[in-house]
């Protein structure tokens, strides 16, 4: 562990017990510093010079205001580099060996610190313009997100959760099996479901098996869709519209058919838009929750899904839905493309 630095009221302190006569070591104990530092100080009174400490004291810098713009330079090419690899670039750049613990220092002195990337979706060109398009028309939406459904697909794994497990242990303790999360190929059993919300309601969540196309997906939501329209909102009123994503069994023709019978107007969505619909975010929650829980089985995972589900509040429905005006904000201010929010 390195010293400590000495303050300057510290060395006030010092100052004044000296000239009132106690010696070295007693001014050393009583204050808690070193004998050093208080044989220093001592000097300094005896030379009538400053107590505080001359410009240029203290090892010098290995590096120069140069050499971490190069730095700076480097990493800004691949920001995904480790330091070991920044560290070894920097060294041929300037001709100074400089290790990466260095680089370190000197990153987050500037301001950059690292943080886990998120895996977002990979969208095209013509999505992204989509997806600005989309944002801009309703960017001055407020109440009309209420009116909206909110539907999605999500699919659990007994064992293997989407969030990341951090562990704290000692260096010696690499191999303890608290280091591991096990991952099992199928994930141990999956349980896949279909749900929907608005914003003052949770809605129903519906259990499938296999694999789901049109016909598939209508068999899941005839019921549990009519039913929730006709409890949640007034019949009389139409202003409320059904969100679906783009995958295949939303938009076959079996589908879309259905929903036209139905008169179920569909909300015309941007593709490989998972950020800007809010129920992703339940199942972000359901997903951390069952992280907790631990489940053993298909049949117990099932359970827990369907126990969380109904612990859902309209409350925390109606703040996911709030939450529309700035993802259409952040849309628009990331012209399309990804943001790291929601």
């Amino acid at each position: 562990m390195g010293r400590s630095k000495v303050t300057a009221d510290k060395k006030i302190e010092i100052k004044t017990l000296l000239e009132m006569g106690f010696c070295q070591r007693q001014v050393a104990r009583d204050l808690h510093v070193s004998q050093t530092c208080v044989a220093h100080v001592s000097k300094k009174l005896k030379q009538n010079l400053p107590l505080s400490n001359s410009i240029g004291q203290g090892r010098k810098k290995a590096s120069t205001q140069d050499d971490d713009r190069r730095l700076s330079y480097i990493m800004k090419k691949d920001r995904t580099k480790s330091s070991q690899m920044l560290a070894a670039e920097w060294t041929l750049s300037n001709g100074k060996k400089l290790c990466a613990s260095t680089v370190r220092r000197r990153l987050i002195s500037m301001g950059y610190k690292s943080y886990t990337a998120k895996r977002k979706p990979l969208r095209t060109p013509a999505q992204i313009k989509k997806r600005l398009t989309f944002a801009k028309d309703h960017q001055y939406w407020s109440n009309e997100w209420n009116n909206v459904i909110w539907s999605d697909e999500a699919h659990f794994e007994v064992f293997n959760r989407k969030n990341r497990t951090l562990v704290r242990r000692l260096k010696s303790e690499n191999n303890e099996p608290f280091n591991f999360v096990p991952r099992v190929q199928g994930g141990g059993g999956t349980v896949s479901v279909w749900g929907c919300m608005s914003g003052g309601a949770r809605g129903p969540l519906m259990i499938y098996t296999g694999r789901l196309n049109g016909p598939a997906y209508i068999k899941t939501i005839q019921d549990a869709l009519p039913m929730f329209i006709e409890n949640t909102f007034d019949t009389v009123n139409d202003n409320w519209i059904y969100m679906q994503d783009n995958a295949p069994p939303h938009t076959s023709k079996y589908s879309m058919k259905w929903f036209k019978d139905n008169n179920i107007n569909v909300l015309k969505w941007p593709a490989s838009s998972p950020d800007l619909n809010p129920i992703e975010n339940l199942w972000d929650y359901i997903d951390k929750e069952l992280k907790k829980l631990k489940p053993t089985n298909a049949g117990q995972l099932q359970t827990m899904i369907e126990d969380l589900w109904i612990g859902v509040t309209a409350m925390r429905c109606k703040k996911l839905v709030d939450t529309m005006p700035r993802r259409m904000k952040q849309c628009i201010l990331a012209r399309g493309k990804t943001f790291s929010k929601y």
